[in-house]
């Protein structure tokens, strides 16, 4: 019996073996390699402008590079992990919307579909465009805003819903005490910084009141109006003039000698602006929500014109404050969520902020300009903050060069 079972033994294994070899020898049709596939070179960046940073959420940014993609879908961008919204691409640039990850060290880096490595690594910082400033106290909100020629900010505040005075902000961000509060006066509607260095301010009534220059004591009354005036807002132009609306049938022009002489205009302003040679001045109508400008003349002011609808854009919104850049671009604050409104020159608009609306609660009241692209913003509910906005300055404050 033994040699049978060696006998059949041997073949078992013979056979194995012829299986073996003709196993190595066939071709694998089912295998996934293809030796005949090619891939794309991996993608390289060589730079990245806005130089250095950008604005997050606002600014485009331009990645210029190597071996991307002319398909705009096949690349990807990620700033450390966040994609970016890109919006065109050729083989050496790719632009992009700025995403919302502001950080001071982010690593940008390029995906190309059907390039296996992901390109180089390249440094860069995303800056917040919209920031709390000044580190108010829990129970301090600021109210109406000035600067001065310094770029200094100055911010009325209320403590616990208290008028607590005026404090001064360095662009830097550190608080000083300006003027402390005054007497009668439950909340500052408005400050500019006038001629000599005084600083004005209205409070929504039927007077204005100032600072002396540096401040250090409370507001004089300066003027008082004829019952029923309500000044809410004031701005100055080139001659000292003080410009001044409220809820009225007027607009109020004030000289340096305390003359009031007064321009038809039915409604309720809420923020007036001194640009140009024109007043500008956001207010509410019977024909609803609208900005208006009349030119300024040294005999007085002209006839009102429709500048800008605003109702047409926010149809139950309101217009509370307005400024403008040195290049014609009005910044219109408002309680819509979008809280900024751009306004270019040639009428068109948008909303580009809108992607912080979160930081504007109920809504943008008071504007005030720094001496860079800085913006300052009170909420309605009392938030100071400070908009980055790349590449403009202000228009002149009359006010604060006289």
């Amino acid at each position: 019996m033994r040699p049978f079972f060696k006998t059949r033994s041997l073949f078992l294994l013979a056979a194995l073996g012829l299986l073996l070899i003709s196993s190595c020898t066939k071709p694998e049709n089912n295998s996934l390699y293809d030796p005949n596939v090619t891939f794309r070179p991996q993608p390289g960046i060589t730079s990245i402008s806005p130089t250095g940073s950008a604005v997050a959420g606002i600014d485009t940014i331009i990645i210029q590079g190597t071996n991307f993609s002319s398909v705009l879908p096949e690349n990807s961008v990620f700033f450390n992990a966040s994609p970016a919204t890109l919006l065109a691409a050729t083989t050496t640039q790719i632009t992009l919307r700025a995403p919302l990850v502001p950080s001071d060290s982010i690593g940008v880096r390029v995906v190309v579909q059907g390039a296996i490595p992901f390109s180089n690594i390249a440094q860069y910082k995303l800056k917040a465009a919209v920031a709390t400033f000044g580190g108010l106290l829990a129970n301090d909100t600021s109210t109406s805003l000035a600067t001065d020629a310094n770029g200094n900010l100055y911010c009325a505040y209320l403590t616990r819903a208290i008028e607590a005075g005026v404090s001064k902000f360095t662009p830097a961000g550190v608080r000083s005490s300006y003027a402390p509060a005054t007497a009668g006066v439950a909340l500052w509607s408005s400050l500019k910084m006038g001629p000599s260095g005084y600083m004005y301010a209205a409070r929504n009534f039927r007077a204005l009141y100032r600072y002396s220059p540096g401040g250090g004591s409370s507001a004089a009354l300066w003027l008082a109006f004829p019952t029923g005036t309500a000044i809410a807002d004031i701005d100055f132009d080139q001659s000292g003039n003080c410009w001044g609306g409220g809820n009225n049938s007027n607009i109020y022009r004030i000289d340096q000698s305390k003359v009031i002489t007064t321009f038809p205009f039915v409604g309720n302003i809420r923020s007036v602006r001194v640009y140009n040679g024109y007043l500008y001045f956001s207010a509410k109508t019977n024909a609803g929500e609208k900005i208006w400008r009349a030119q300024i003349s040294a005999s007085g002011m002209g006839t009102p014109e429709l500048y800008f609808d605003f109702a047409a854009v926010y149809p139950t919104n309101a217009a509370l404050t307005i400024t403008f850049s040195s290049d014609g671009t009005m910044y219109v604050g408002t309680d819509a969520a979008d809280g900024l409104l751009v306004v270019n020159p040639n009428k068109t608009y948008n909303a580009p902020y809108g992607v912080y609306k979160a930081s504007f609660g109920t809504g943008l009241a008071y504007f005030a300009w720094g001496n860079a692209d800085d913006l300052y913003a009170s909420t309605s509910n009392g938030i100071l903050l400070k908009l980055t906005i790349r590449g403009k300055t202000s228009a002149p404050y009359y006010g604060s060069k006289l």
